[in-house]
């Protein structure tokens, strides 16, 4: 069977369209939903993850978010991407949170993984841990408005289009977050990354 990979998720041939899922939906077949929840459930649950720094809290907002894509199915635009739909969903839910946490976040070491080309050498190990527990303290610190943008971007690739449309801001603004993000996580981690070289 063939597989194509779009924005990291894997997908068949034979699998329908997220538009063909919300109609099914829409019409009350339930097992559109479940394959909603199966196609979304892991990149939902990896943003949240990110964004609150709590399995439980994002354990309960990934199912808040899958109940209201079920109440709220007939508001759904089909000329639309779905993803962009549901993350919007999880994006607004975890910043209620934040809202009444109002506290920074930790987010927890064990879900970062770096991309580079690091080597594995057993003398760089605990330099790659430290780099890599800096680089998890510098994401948790961004302010949320320029750490959601980022790992929207980082985390789960949108396009810059799909995050303006998710954060409701111009793509402009977009842009500029994620540049602002960029430039405070390179002040963060210049010491880390001389230590380690």
């Amino acid at each position: 069977m063939a597989v194509r990979l779009v924005r990291g998720r894997a997908h068949r041939k034979d699998e329908r369209a997220d538009s063909e899922l919300m109609s099914a939906l829409c019409s009350g077949d339930e097992e559109a939903f479940s394959e909603i929840i199966r196609r979304f459930q892991g990149p939902v649950y990896s943003l949240l993850i990110r964004m609150l720094g709590n399995e439980d809290e994002a354990e309960e907002l990934l199912q808040v978010t899958f109940c209201r894509v079920h109440r709220y199915r007939d508001h759904y635009d089909p000329s639309r991407p779905l993803v962009t739909w549901i993350f919007t969903i999880a994006s607004n839910l975890a910043k209620k949170e934040w809202r009444r946490r109002s506290r920074w976040i930790q987010v927890p070491i064990d879900n970062v993984t770096l991309t580079s080309s690091i080597q594995t050498a057993p003398h760089y190990e605990a330099g790659r841990r430290e780099l890599k527990a800096s680089l998890e303290e510098a994401i948790a610190m961004l302010p949320p408005h320029y750490r959601e943008p980022f790992l929207l971007r980082e985390d789960q690739q949108l396009t810059y289009e799909e995050i303006a449309e998710v954060l409701n801001v111009r793509i402009g603004t977009v842009k500029s977050r994620i540049n602002r993000a960029r430039a405070m996580l390179r002040t963060a981690l210049s010491d880390a990354w001389e230590r380690w070289r």
